[in-house]
C-alpha cells in the first residue's frame, strides 16, 4: 500500500481512532511482500485413519503423519505429487497414537517422539528413512513426565518447532498433555478430567534429554504452541472443562518452561461434542492446529492462523475453518471455511514461500485430506465477529 508523506501521520491517526481501519492496514501491511492471486487445493491423503500432523523439513520436503506419526507421506513439490505411504515405526504399546513429529532445523533431523514410552524415531534424510533412539524425560518439579506412571503425552497436541529467537534460540519445544494415569489405565476417564493440564516438553541437545515443562492450565488437553518473533511462547488450548466453549491461552517468558498470563481467546469457540456423566452444559473442545508465518512471507512480523471445528458450543465438529490474527494472538480478524460436514483433528504449516498446509481428518469423505492455500485466500474470507 503506498501513501503520500504528508498523509502519514492523519492516516495512522485514523487507524488509532478506528479499530476496523487499523485492521484494513494491518492487512495491506501483512499482504505487502507478496502481491499473490489467491490459491486453493485439496486432496486426500490417507484412508479411513486418524491423528494428522504435518511439517516441513529443512530441504523443503513436506512431510505428512497420520496414525500419531506411524504413517508418513512425503512431497518434494510443494504438495502437488506425495509419495506411497510408508511405516515410520511400530504401533506402541498401549494407546496407539502416542507420538509426535518436530523438525530439528538445527540439524535437518526430524523427530517422531514417544515421551510416555522413553524412545523417539528418528530421520536424518528429510523422512525417507527412519531410526529408533531411546530417549531421557525428565520430570518437572511435581514429578510429573517422568516414566514413572505419570507421563506425558504427545497424542493430540500440534507438531512442534525450533525456536529462532532470544536466548533459548535452536531449543526444541514441543506441545504436551499431562494425565494422572497412563492412559491405557484410563487416564483420560471423566473423574480424571479436572487433574489434566497441558504443558511442554523442550531440549536442548538435540532431541537425546527432555525437560518436561511447568503446567500451562488444568482442565486442558492437546495443546498448540508458537514463537513470537520477541521470544515469546504463545501457547492455546484445548479446554475439557470449560462453559464458555473458548479456547485457553497461556504465555511462557523463558522458553517454554513456565507459563502465565492465563486468558481465553474471545474469537476462538469450540464445539461441546457431547457431555461428560458429571455435566450437561460443560464443554470439550477439539485438537486444533497452529503456525506462526515466516518471516519471509510476511511483512507484518507475527501472523498467526489457526485451526478447528466451527460450531461453537454445538454438538458435532463440523465446518473445517482457518482463522488468521495479525497482532499474534491478541485478536482473530478473518477466518474461512475450508470445508462443511464433519471435520475433526487438523494439523498446520507453512512454507517460506508463504504456501499454508493444513492437514485435517475430513470424515465427510472418511480420509484425511490435504488443503493448500496461500494468505491471499484466507484474507478473502469472512470477517471475524466480536463477541
Amino acid at each position: 500500500m503506498t501513501m503520500k508523506t504528508h498523509n502519514s501521520r492523519h492516516s495512522v491517526l485514523s487507524a488509532i481512532q478506528f479499530p476496523f481501519i487499523a485492521a484494513l492496514l494491518a492487512i495491506s501491511l501483512a499482504t505487502a511482500t507478496h502481491a499473490e492471486e489467491p490459491f486453493f487445493e485439496m486432496q486426500n491423503l490417507f484412508g479411513p485413519i486418524r491423528i494428522p500432523t504435518i511439517v516441513i523439513a529443512t530441504d523443503g520436503t513436506i512431510l505428512a503423519f497420520a496414525d500419531g506419526c506411524r504413517l508418513c507421506r512425503r512431497s518434494e513439490d510443494g504438495g502437488k505429487t506425495w509419495s506411497e505411504p510408508h511405516k515410520v515405526g511400530d504401533r506402541p504399546e498401549g494407546y496407539p497414537n502416542a507420538a509426535n513429529a518436530i523438525v530439528d532445523e538445527n540439524t535437518g533431523d526430524v523427530l517422531a517422539g514417544c515421551p510416555s514410552k522413553g524412545y523417539q524415531y528418528r530421520s536424518n534424510d528429510h523422512g525417507k528413512t527412519w531410526s529408533r533412539e531411546d530417549i531421557k524425560v525428565l520430570p518437572n518439579q511435581a514429578g510429573h513426565g517422568a516414566l514413572d506412571g505419570v507421563p506425558v503425552y504427545t497424542v493430540g497436541a500440534e507438531a512442534g518447532i525450533t525456536l529462532k529467537f532470544g536466548e533459548h534460540k535452536g531449543r526444541l519445544l514441543m506441545p504436551v498433555r499431562f494425565m494422572p494415569s497412563p492412559i491405557e489405565k484410563d487416564g483420560n476417564a471423566h473423574e480424571n478430567w479436572p487433574y489434566h493440564y497441558n504443558t511442554a516438553i523442550h531440549s536442548d541437545d538435540g532431541g537425546k534429554t527432555w525437560q518436561v515443562a511447568e503446567p500451562v492450565q488444568t482442565g486442558t488437553g492437546e495443546g498448540t504452541l508458537a514463537e513470537l518473533s520477541d521470544g515469546r511462547i504463545y501457547y492455546n488450548s484445548r479446554s475439557h472443562m470449560s462453559v464458555d466453549h473458548r479456547r485457553r491461552i497461556a504465555w511462557s517468558h523463558d522458553g517454554g518452561q513456565h507459563f502465565a498470563d492465563w486468558s481465553v481467546a474471545d474469537e476462538l469457540l469450540e464445539s461441546a461434542a457431547f457431555a461428560s456423566k458429571f455435566a450437561t452444559q460443560r464443554g470439550y473442545g477439539c485438537n486444533a492446529g497452529l503456525a506462526r508465518m515466516p518471516s519471509e512471507s510476511v511483512k507484518q512480523k507475527d501472523v498467526l492462523l489457526f485451526s478447528t471445528p466451527d460450531n461453537p458450543g454445538g454438538r458435532h465438529r463440523v465446518n473445517m475453518t482457518v482463522w488468521v490474527s495479525l497482532d499474534a494472538g491478541a485478536s482473530w480478524v478473518k477466518k474461512r471455511l475450508i470445508t462443511k460436514g464433519r471435520g475433526d483433528y487438523s494439523s498446520l504449516t507453512v512454507g517460506k514461500d508463504g504456501m499454508i498446509y493444513l492437514l485435517f481428518e475430513s470424515f465427510s469423505v472418511g480420509h484425511i485430506s490435504l488443503a493448500r492455500f496461500n494468505l491471499a485466500w484466507l484474507l478473502a474470507g469472512e470477517t471475524v465477529k466480536k463477541p
